[in-house]
């Protein structure tokens, strides 16, 4: 084992360990938390995935790592000391969403302070990135969710018409001659914003070294999010009036929500291709060495 190798591993690996062990202990009770909605609510079904997407992207590091020198970095104290905060904040004032993103906190606090600050801009964007597994609190989606079932409405009434199909919009609903048809939170973009933000910000990190490109990528997710939803329901409208509602709403609609993400996922490619040509990049460390 050569020297970097021990330095990295000893004594801070002990020590992370011993505390990791306590971590888990200290935050059983919020993994049964996440695991519960992850099962159970389609808006965070990406979650369980998240954890291992992170793990990867540490492990892609591992030789990197193995040649910085770690040392106990004290700026890291007083980030795990509010994680920890937050924790026994959020555990009295039953604010599970301010319990569980100390997670985060926790975790970016113990590399910090164990590990220095080497690696920890190292190891900053899989922490950053777990952030993507924690829900948001349900009074600042529902808020969002509903201004955006809204505006999906407003858009896809307009343009709708545009197929000869007549139409009247009260709110949310849309009435077309075969009955009205709701546009639910689930068509209102926030599904696919949660999810596609995940995957952007880690296609642009894997993708380019520029933090510009990265920003745009990961920003330009929630337009995406928002256009592709537009999409489903406009067609959605349309087939309905030529179709018939049953259709519409049933095979055409749960088929609907997988093209949603594909068409977005290529629109994300194509914006990539367009600041390829626009910016221009040079390869990344994820493509110079293999794992």
């Amino acid at each position: 084992m050569n020297t970097a190798r021990t330095r990295f591993l000893n004594p801070q690996l002990s020590q992370l360990l011993v505390l990791s062990l306590l971590m888990i202990l200290l935050y059983y009770p919020t993994f049964h938390m996440f695991l519960y909605d992850w099962s159970h609510d389609d808006n965070y079904s990406h979650g369980f995935l998240v954890p291992f997407i992170s793990g990867y992207l540490v492990w892609t590091k591992r030789k990197k790592l193995a040649r910085l020198s770690p040392q106990l970095c004290w700026s890291g104290l007083p980030v795990l000391l509010t994680g920890l905060a937050m924790y026994v904040v959020g555990t009295i004032g039953v604010e599970w969403f301010l319990r569980r993103f100390s997670l985060v906190i926790v975790i970016a606090g113990l590399v910090l302070y164990l590990y220095g600050k080497a690696f920890f801009r190292e190891l900053l964007f899989p922490i950053v990135f777990l952030a993507f597994m924690v829900p948001v609190p349900a009074i600042i989606y529902k808020g969002i969710a509903f201004q955006l079932q809204l505006f999906v409405s407003i858009i896809s009434a307009k343009l709708i018409p545009l197929a000869g199909v007549a139409l009247y919009r009260e709110g949310n609903i849309l009435y077309v001659s075969t009955g009205p048809l709701a546009v639910e939170e689930a068509c209102s973009g926030m599904r696919s914003i949660m999810a596609l933000l995940a995957l952007s910000s880690l296609f642009a990190y894997l993708m380019y070294e520029s933090r510009l490109k990265q920003w745009i990528l990961t920003i330009f997710a929630l337009p995406i999010a928002v256009i592709t939803n537009i999409i489903r329901v406009t067609v959605t409208g349309i087939m309905a009036h030529y179709w018939g509602k049953e259709f519409a709403e049933g095979i055409l609609h749960e088929s609907f929500g997988w093209m949603v993400f594909v068409i977005a996922f290529i629109l994300l490619y194509l914006l990539s291709r367009a600041l390829d040509l626009l910016i221009p990049s040079t390869p990344t460390k994820h493509t110079k060495t293999s794992p």
